[in-house]
């Protein structure tokens, strides 16, 4: 029997409906009738108390209020204290943030891969980490340490001797702080001189649009932006600000790991040539499924 625990970050209620969708069919194809499984829903917006939270897959949830300082890790954190004040710790821990129902769109068959995945990765008891990897151009220095590539954090997994070991998915907010800039200075960025320039640059040209530089992406090997990029301005350098935290927090999250001997591995993963074929073309349809199925969505809410 395995112990899972949901926990699904957002703000505000508008794409919860969507979210819950995708997991439901996540749940479906991870849990086994004798497996336990739980959902906590934290809501950065929300102002009002915990209540429970029905729905028709997971049985009676708990709704949080959550915690902003650091957006979804923050949040995060929240919703792990309160799993943790109700019992043990789960076995293994899902987490998603509402950009995996607004931003993403998963096919069925990808969340049966993630899925089948994360059942595989249950039966090892040392620290791991789970999720789509992504990777930087080349060795990357983060302000913990150099890093090839990191786990997306929009929907990923760990088990609980990972999360014990973290202890908390948000590193402290004075660290953070000491990192970004205070203040707009045109021309300054986001991020304060304790950031190496070559991760600045890179986060920076998929976070903010700069005219100026029109081979800034391409040089660092982005084939997309962040779908709310701008110009970095005095009116949104507040904004702005608080999302490079979080990219901070995603990149830094993988080399916390990795300093804990953790084991980190992406659903896409092979070990063998005939493996390497077989996921690739996985992940290649995965990727064409996406882009119809985000098509569609758009369509609808237009």
């Amino acid at each position: 029997m395995v112990n899972f625990c949901f926990l699904h970050l957002e703000y505000g209620a508008q794409h919860r409906d969507r979210s819950l969708e995708l997991l439901r069919m996540l749940r479906h194809h991870l849990a086994n009738k004798v497996d336990t499984v739980s959902l906590v829903v934290v809501d950065n917006a929300r102002a009002a108390a915990a209540e429970p939270l029905r729905d028709s897959e997971f049985g009676t949830g708990l709704l949080l209020p959550g915690d902003n300082a650091n957006r979804e890790f923050s949040g995060w954190d929240k919703g792990v204290s309160a799993v943790l004040s109700q019992g043990a710790e789960p076995d293994i821990w899902i987490f998603t943030n509402d950009t995996v129902a607004w931003n993403h769109a998963w096919s069925e068959q990808r969340i049966a891969r993630f899925a089948g995945e994360i059942r595989h990765l249950g039966q090892h008891p040392g620290p791991w980490l789970f999720g789509e990897i992504n990777a930087f151009p080349g060795s990357t220095q983060t302000p913990l340490g150099p890093l090839l590539e990191w786990v997306a954090t929009y929907c990923f997994a760990m088990n609980g001797n990972m999360r014990q070991q973290l202890e908390k998915l948000s590193p402290d907010n004075a660290l953070l702080d000491s990192l970004v800039r205070e203040r707009f200075e045109p021309g300054g960025g986001l991020y304060s001189d304790e950031v190496d320039p070559g991760y600045a640059d890179f986060i920076s040209a998929w976070l903010v649009k700069d005219d100026g530089d029109p081979a800034r992406q391409r040089r660092h090997k982005w084939s997309h932006e962040w779908h709310k990029a701008t110009p970095l301005s005095p009116d949104n350098f507040d904004d702005l600000r608080m999302k490079a935290r979080c990219c901070l927090s995603e990149s830094m999250l993988s080399v916390r790991a990795r300093q804990l001997g953790a084991e980190i591995r992406s659903p896409y993963d092979a070990r063998n040539a005939r493996e390497h074929i077989r996921r690739s073309a996985q992940f290649v349809s995965d990727k064409v499924w996406e882009k119809f199925l985000m098509r569609r969505l758009r369509q609808q809410h237009t």
